[in-house]
Order: structure tokens, then sequence, then C-alpha cells
């Protein structure tokens, strides 16, 4: 990831607004999945030890921007394990969808160790967005606490 890509959390009454960016959109995903898992646990506290392959597909940026997160997800809900680098390494247009490879990886969790924060219950549509400017891309997304 380069130095320009991050992410900050906007205010927003009840839930997690999130707003990541990046030099392209594969690295201000990259940012969106860390800043998920920073909602969650404190990911400077979580070891790469183990990697997951990371492959979805949505109709348009957004349901995949969606769909990706979602996954994230899935894998701290059931394979419990604590994620905190993130790499979406391609994200293509091919036969009417956007396709995404990437690698996630961290370790198994221990709410103890990785300073367990609040529940995300689920990734929305809600406010998301995604802006495309010379040399920068922006999302925005609103996680359900």
């Amino acid at each position: 990831m380069g130095i320009s890509g991050g992410y900050s959390f906007l205010e927003h009454v009840t839930d997690a607004l999130v707003e990541a960016w990046g030099d392209t959109l594969e690295e201000a995903f990259s940012q969106a999945g860390l800043a998920l898992f920073e909602t969650m646990l404190d990911t400077k506290s979580v070891h790469r030890k183990t990697s997951e392959e990371i492959q979805t597909a949505g109709h348009d940026e957004k349901e995949l921007l969606y769909n990706y997160l979602e996954e994230l997800l899935l894998l701290f809900e059931v394979k419990q394990l604590a994620l905190g680098n993130f790499t979406v390494t391609s994200i293509i247009p091919a036969r009417g969808e956007f396709r995404l490879k990437g690698r996630a990886s961290g370790e198994p969790y221990d709410r103890t160790r990785h300073s367990g924060k609040v529940e995300v219950k689920g990734v929305t549509y809600h406010l998301m967005e995604i802006e495309k400017h010379a040399g920068k891309v922006t999302v925005r997304f609103l996680l359900d606490l």
C-alpha cells in the first residue's frame, strides 16, 4: 500500500461511518478492510500467522465493496480470525460484473490480546459512496453496530 492510503471514522449518531482512501480503487478497498477490523479490535496487535485468499464479485463497484466487507466480516464471525493486513490485488470488470482478488492475514481471535471493541452486526448500503478523482479514490460506508 502507498503512503497516501488511509481511513477515518466520520461522525454518526449510532453506527460507524467510515471513509477510506488510496491512490487506486484496490488501495481504497484494502484500507476499508483495515477500518472494518479496527472498528472491532486493535489491528496493531494482530500477528500475520495465517493468510486467507479473498475472491468476490458484484454487479457494480458498490455491491463489490459491500460483498468484500461482508466476506471479511464472515471470516471474523465464522472462522474467528482477527485480521490486520489487507491487500486487494485486483479489481477488474468481467462479463457484466466486477471481480475482486486479494488477501487478508491475521491469526485466531483472542478478545483479551486483540482488545475487542464493538460488535459489527453488518455492512449497509446506506450512505455508501465511491468517489474517483485523479490520483485518489475514496470510499464511504456505514457499519451497523
